[in-house]
């Protein structure tokens, strides 16, 4: 028996093969002439430019002033004014506006963008799509080709036949070389990139790569990065000159930083309702905040947030609260948490964000919500669980554009993975892999089934699928590409009770043996057979091999 499905954007080339068991699973891709569309897509999935609006947005309001100061900078303006100037590498603790800045000077590059060509990209830890060398670099690529449509069939030509690698072992030297290619084309004058956070870039070899990179190109390429400061980046950007290096924390710097801060204080202070009419509190509020925030944003921002959601005879009780520094203020944050009524929720919820391999939808969340909560109520709808987000605004936020929760900086999943860890994970954070491959096995169990989107045509190409409305695959899309990955890490340290559920029999069993095809249905309609589904899979042929062979050994010795 047969069943045809189109997935684009394959590895294997046409007419691919699954086989299991006896039944055979044909994936057709498109035509060249669809493959030739699409093939910036396999480089790059992503779009800077709503990246950098979606992540300075859920920072909060951008205010200018607190921002121009650098445009002032004697050392940032030689870089800036200077041909062929290399790398200039902004760096500071968590906290201190980096993104901010770097947003700031975009935004004042695009309004006099004079001859240069600028890319820009903003990694994020948090987020799967965006925090690897190969995004980063396959981001300022797709930028730097559609800003320059007469090379790309150029392009295209040369590196067409390695496309299909990209995912694989070379697909690192495949993009770098492509970068090269692409920004030595005497058709792009004065290429520019500003690559921010890179300290979020998640693989720490991927990483070096990139710098090495950085380093190589800054003969031809300007480059304006930023990240903390972190050791091993210090080390491979030493050829970096220290007039080219703006430190956050150096006396002359972290003055401007502090003003710039307080300037956000005093803009931000205006939009507090609890202080409105009583001038004496909103002074006091104020000295307060500047004598804390030790030049910190991040801080304000937090305390700002807080204060708006305080009544006026209650302001007092908050200022005498809040304590110095990001760490402080989170913990404090989390204590308040633990005494509310709904503690278990919110602990259910963090965990859950923070083990999650990207971003998750609010009708994800209320999947693993419901697995985990026992007080779960089969009435409980979505709004419930944004109410439940927005009590944890100080650690998560909700966007506007996909209802996505995502931390609000990194600096606030530091402190769950580290200080809080052993609050949000009583039983480690293999435990919390375990029932997320646990809640994602069942609710895929309940769900998928043959043919889940009534296709007329089994054949019909992915790319041209609709997803009716609602779309049964929506609440379930995060588990059927990550639950795989949620398995293996849970079996690496034995927080799978001795992989007794790996055994014939148990649930994963059973739903490999019933429900695999509707799996990989449900993949190739989300687009991602390829190569999440076929990394999944590889992953899972591994791990179970690895288990029956400890098995069969542990029978015979």
């Amino acid at each position: 028996m047969a069943r045809n499905h189109n997935v684009s954007d394959n590895t294997f080339g046409n007419n691919a093969a699954f086989i299991q068991g006896g039944v055979k699973t044909t994936i057709n891709i498109g035509s060249p002439e669809e493959e030739d569309s699409s093939w910036l897509e396999k480089i790059s999935q992503t779009n800077p430019t709503y990246d950098k609006k979606r992540i300075l947005e859920s920072k909060g309001p951008f205010l200018y002033k607190p921002f121009c100061w650098i445009l002032d900078n004697e050392d940032f303006n030689r870089w800036r004014n200077t041909e062929k100037s290399g790398v200039f590498w902004i760096k500071g603790d968590p906290g201190k506006g980096k993104t901010m800045l770097l947003g700031g000077l975009i935004d004042n590059v695009e309004e006099n963008p004079g001859n240069i060509n600028l890319t820009y990209f903003f990694c994020q830890a948090t987020d799967s799509r965006i925090n690897t060398a190969t995004a980063i670099i396959g981001g300022l690529i797709v930028s730097f080709i559609k800003q320059h449509q007469d090379f790309r069939l150029e392009i295209y030509e040369k590196y067409k036949g390695d496309l299909d690698k990209l995912n694989g072992p070379d697909g690192w030297y495949i993009l770098s070389d492509m970068f090269e290619e692409v920004t030595q084309h005497p058709d792009l004058p004065y290429p520019v990139c500003i690559v921010d956070a890179l300290d979020e870039c998640e693989q720490e070899h991927g990483c070096k790569q990139l710098l090495k990179l950085i380093i190589e190109t800054s003969g031809r390429v300007k480059w304006l990065i930023s990240s903390r400061n972190i050791t091993e980046i210090e080390r491979e950007l030493q050829a970096v000159d220290s007039s080219r290096r703006l430190s956050l924390e150096l006396k002359e710097n972290a003055e401007y930083v502090t003003k710039s801060v307080d300037l956000y204080i005093n803009e931000s202070i205006q939009n507090i309702m609890a202080l409105k009419g009583d001038e004496k509190l909103q002074i006091r509020v104020t000295n307060t905040l500047k004598s804390k925030a030790n030049g910190t944003f991040l801080w304000v921002a937090l305390v700002i947030e807080q204060l708006r959601n305080t009544k006026h005879r209650h302001v007092e009780n908050v200022l005498e609260e809040i304590p110095e520094g990001l760490e402080n203020l989170y913990h404090l944050i989390l204590k308040r948490l633990a005494k509310q009524k709904d503690k278990e929720v919110y602990q259910i919820l963090l965990s859950t964000v923070t083990t999650a391999e990207r971003p998750l939808r609010l009708e994800e969340l209320l999947t693993f919500i419901s697995f985990q909560w026992k007080d779960y109520r089969t009435t409980h709808s979505l709004r419930d669980i944004q109410d439940i987000v927005k009590d944890c605004r100080s650690f998560l936020s909700i966007r506007d554009d996909d209802n996505t929760v995502d931390f609000i900086h990194q600096s606030a999943k530091d402190y769950i993975m580290g200080a809080a860890s052993k609050i949000i994970f009583p039983s480690g954070i293999e435990y919390q892999h375990y029932i997320m491959f646990t809640a994602s096995l069942r609710a895929m169990f309940r769900t998928l089934k043959h043919n889940i989107y009534g296709l007329k045509d089994p054949g019909s190409d992915t790319a041209t699928i609709s997803p009716p409305n609602p779309d049964p695959l929506a609440p379930i899309a995060y588990c059927c590409v990550f639950w795989v990955e949620h398995l293996f890490r849970s079996c690496d340290s034995g927080a799978s009770r001795d992989k007794i559920f790996l055994k014939d029999d148990r649930t994963l069993h059973s739903f490999l043996r019933v429900k695999y095809l509707c799996w990989l249905e449900s993949l190739a309609l989300l687009r991602s057979l390829v190569p999440q589904g076929v990394d999944a899979i590889q992953k899972l042929q591994n791990l179970l091999s690895g288990y029956y062979k400890s098995e069969f050994n542990g029978r015979h010795v």
